[in-house]
Parts: structure tokens; sequence; C-alpha cells
């Protein structure tokens, strides 16, 4: 019985993990990164800098600060922050699909590996990535 019990908690926390996949997984393309960086340098550079560093109270997009700040969330988390809140001047006005392109380009920006699909533009598929400053070892 025991032993049944153990097999089955093995079995969930497995699924579990395949559940979850990091930043670190791949989960947006290169083409995708693209569009989006040249989305950046016409909506978001003028405040957040062209090298993502930020200045003033606009935050750094890239770099230890961001990473740290960033956390243990999920992409949902971000994307959805960035969906409400940005560009600064019309918070809003951007598709699901350019803030999906952004924030590919700031995944790159962070050195977070490219994949093969684009990063999805859904609240569901996106709460199941987490952002994790550091890949797992």
């Amino acid at each position: 019985m025991i032993r049944k019990i153990l097999i089955a908690a093995g079995a969930t926390a497995i699924v579990l993990a395949w559940a979850e996949s990091s930043v670190w997984d791949g989960v947006y393309s290169a083409a995708q990164a693209k569009r989006g960086q040249e989305l950046y340098a016409k909506a978001c550079a003028s405040c957040h800098r062209e090298n993502l560093e930020g200045h003033g109270t606009t935050p750094s997009l890239a770099g230890a600060e961001f990473r740290d700040r960033w956390d243990g969330e999920t992409l949902d988390d971000l994307f959805e922050k960035m969906q409400a809140t940005m560009p600064g001047d019309h918070p809003g006005s951007l598709s699901r699909g350019d803030n999906a392109a952004l924030l590919a380009f700031i995944l790159r920006a962070n050195e977070m590996p490219a994949g093969d699909k684009d990063l999805p533009t859904e609240g569901e598929s996106l709460a199941k990535i987490r952002f994790t400053s550091a890949k797992s070892k």
C-alpha cells in the first residue's frame, strides 16, 4: 500500500514538473524577438533607452535588477503588466501579439534562449512559464 502511494506521489510530481516550463526552455522564437526589437525601438526605447537600461524612475528591462525583480513570477504576470501599463504614454495600446514580441525581445536581451515556437499570447499558456533569474542545474 505504501509503495502504491509513493509511486502515485512520484507520478504526480512528474506531471506537475511537465506542466510548467521556464524562460530557459526556449519559449520564444528568434524571429519573434527580432519583431520585438523593431517594435521596441519605436514604442519603448524613448523611455527604457535603446540598451534597455532605463533611467530615473523608468526601470531597466535587462540585467540583474530586472531578473531579480521578476524571479519566481510567471510570464503572464510580466505580460499582463506590460499589456495594462505600457507604453507609458498610451497604456494598453499595443496588441497582445506586439507585447508577446516585445517580451520575446526582452527575454533575448536577458540571454534566455530562443526556441522553435513563438511565445504565446494567451494568459493561460503564459501562466505555465516561470520566470527564473538563473537556469536550473
